[in-house]
């Protein structure tokens, strides 16, 4: 309700709520994906080198190999709270360095992950507003902050994909009921929408966070997912008329596939049971709600079936390898839905901690398919990277020195 009335509020006067830096130029309605690079992120890259120093202590020159092919592969920066801000500028410089190299215009991609009272349902990946701290206004000014690093001169010569918040509309289909959600659920509305009005740059393309099948696939969920994703936006173009979003990320963190090869027992009263299907089963209800059906997929650490028996189950997932390579090559997409396959969880940094005894804890990190001991959200989790490696499907070319 409450967010009800502030968008009232806001569309009585929204000609004087312009709140967006304007773009130089209008944006085409294209594929962002198609004629770039995406941007390998130095700093990810940094990190494999301790899993390069276990398998060369191993005698494993193999895997120590398939691992610096890792470090080539283009993944998601994180600005997942708001020291993280100040990454931005080394990234954009590093990208600069690479596309005057290369002559190759490149795609730098990023998640923006710091809602207030984040992850509502769970605990492993609370962040550091709350909304009982006046987390709302902070956000905006985090997100103001955000907007200002891309709005450089030097991030001008780039392309930016940029995902928002994963976890959180999600919420508001299905975990209602957890108090701390229906709490949140208008901040969260306001939050993203406030989000989307800010960051419209003609570089930019924008996709909301849209989970996974086996969370907002099911029949029942995909109508109110779609209108969730087009009142966000609407609220967001009630600040800002000219506001848009390019579509939709899914399966981001998760570890379901693309296009499964056998359908998996626990999915069986599921339609939407691999990311195609699902993508294929909300388009219709995104258009039906004027949402934009474009979508980016994350493949990051879902290369093996076969670990897991429940949906439910998100953590440190045992056994896990790394997915179908990032591409935006429909022979391999086969969709034109979707934009490109992605690495957005950058694998080898933890779900969630396996620590009973911890703040963050959460039940999921310690099921019987998680690899446990394990870290804090986001921290480096070497053995399980280890794992990653040995487990990817297709295997991974080795890159020897």
């Amino acid at each position: 309700m409450r967010y009800l009335q502030y968008l009232f509020a806001i569309l009585s006067i929204a000609p004087t709520l312009i709140v967006a830096a304007p773009p130089s130029s209008p944006r085409a309605d294209t594929n962002p994906y198609l004629g770039v690079e995406p941007h390998v992120n130095k700093g990810y890259a940094t990190k494999l080198e301790e899993t390069i120093a276990y398998f060369e202590s191993q005698n494993d020159s193999l895997n120590a190999a398939r691992t610096r092919t890792v470090q080539k592969i283009p993944t998601f920066a994180w600005v997942s709270n708001s020291a993280a801000i100040s990454e931005l500028k080394p990234l954009i410089t590093d990208a600069l360095a690479v596309q005057a190299k290369t002559g190759k215009k490149q795609i730098v991609q990023v998640v923006v992950y710091n809602m207030p009272d984040r992850d509502c349902s769970a605990k492993a990946s609370d962040g550091e507003f709350h909304l009982a701290d006046d987390g709302l206004n902070k956000y905006k000014r985090f997100i103001d902050n955000v907007i200002a690093e891309l709005s450089t001169a030097d991030a001008d010569k780039l392309q930016f994909s940029l995902i928002l918040e994963p976890d959180s509309l999600g919420n508001l289909v299905t975990n209602m009921s957890v108090e701390k959600c229906s709490k949140a659920a208008d901040a969260y509305r306001e939050a993203t929408s406030y989000a989307i009005a800010k960051l419209q740059r003609s570089n930019i393309a924008l996709y909301l966070d849209a989970a996974h099948g086996g969370w907002l696939g099911w029949s029942a969920n995909l109508e109110p997912s779609a209108k969730v994703f087009a009142q966000v936006l609407k609220g967001a173009q009630a600040l800002n008329p000219t506001a848009k979003v390019r579509g939709l990320a899914i399966n981001v963190s998760n570890y379901n596939q693309y296009q499964a090869r056998v359908r998996e027992d626990y999915t069986e009263w599921n339609d939407s049971w691999d990311e195609f299907h699902y993508l294929n089963n909300l388009v219709p209800h995104l258009e039906a709600a004027g949402y934009p059906a474009h979508f980016i997929v994350d493949q990051g650490r879902s290369g093996k079936a076969g670990i897991r028996t429940s949906w439910s189950q998100w953590c440190n997932i045992k056994n896990a390898g790394f997915g179908t390579r990032p591409t935006a090559d429909q022979t391999i997409l086969k969709n034109p839905n979707v934009d490109a396959i992605v690495w957005v969880k950058p694998g080898g940094e933890s779900d969630g901690t396996s620590d009973v005894n911890a703040v963050r804890y959460d039940v999921n990190c310690r099921s019987p398919v998680a690899h446990v001991p394990a870290p804090e959200a986001g921290e480096w989790f070497n053995d399980y990277v280890v794992n990653l490696v040995k487990n990817a499907e297709p295997p991974l070319s080795p890159t020897y020195v």
